[in-house]
């Protein structure tokens, strides 16, 4: 069966197309609106139009087909080959998760990200939009790490991609590969904004401890102690997210 054809839709047809479709067929093929044989062959032709669309719905399922049927005839148009799925560039894909993320649909930039992914692994961007798309579905943390790790092995000064490294393998409980990345982020780009430390506040300008002077009876203290790994990790994280 060919989802496609069922449905009377292009292969490349949008996901309220085939919502639209599937109605309008379901409406005029309802087994109630006939008898005798015709109303066997209804609910023949019922079935089979709720099957495509249950198929079609998914976007990772309806992703899979468009790979496998690189072209299909279109009803509509049966002189004219329609665009394949496969002729779009891997970033029109990329491009189409990116925008799909940005409005909520994860389940729907998931599976366009993978798919763009299938076509072309050598580009870091999609590995990072991916390791974004986990971290908001919140599932398995070691899945986000993998994405990111293939990120910063194809773009090693990737500083975005370190630094949420250096968070997520501080959360995992591996403290030497965070303070690696976390090491590798200020290496490369040591003003970076998300690797500014916050400036501890000094004494106020007049009066007493002005300029490091202590006042009478108060011990000179020294500069505070540099944050711990843990604290400049939370810290980094924070901005990187805007959440800090």
């Amino acid at each position: 069966m060919n989802p496609f054809n069922v449905l009377e839709i292009p292969p490349d047809a949008s996901p309220e197309d085939i919502k639209a479709a599937y109605h309008r067929l379901a409406k005029r093929w309802h087994p109630d609106r006939y008898t005798g044989a015709e109303k066997e062959e209804a609910e023949s032709k019922f079935r089979e139009l709720a099957e495509a669309f249950s198929i079609l719905k998914d976007p990772a399922k309806r992703l899979t087909l468009q790979q496998q049927m690189p072209k299909v005839s279109s009803p509509s148009s049966p002189n004219r080959e329609p665009e394949s799925p496969l002729e779009r560039t891997p970033e029109d894909w990329a491009s189409m998760a990116k925008a799909a993320f940005e409005e909520g649909n994860i389940d729907q930039a998931r599976a366009l990200i993978h798919y763009a992914i299938r076509l072309d692994d050598e580009k870091a961007t999609y590995h990072s939009l991916l390791a974004s798309i986990l971290e908001k579905e919140g599932g398995d943390l070691r899945a986000v790490v993998k994405a990111l790790e293939t990120a910063v092995k194809l773009a090693p000064r990737d500083v975005d991609s370190h630094i949420r490294l250096a968070n997520h393998f501080q959360t995992l409980g591996m403290g030497a590969r965070a303070q690696r990345h976390l090491q590798t982020a200020r290496e490369i780009s040591p003003n970076h904004p998300k690797l500014r430390l916050p400036t501890p506040k000094g004494p106020k300008k007049n009066g007493p401890g002005a300029k490091g002077r202590p006042t009478p009876g108060q011990k000179a203290k020294g500069t505070a102690p540099p944050m711990g790994l843990l604290d400049q990790l939370k810290d980094l994280w924070g901005r990187l997210t805007g959440k800090g």
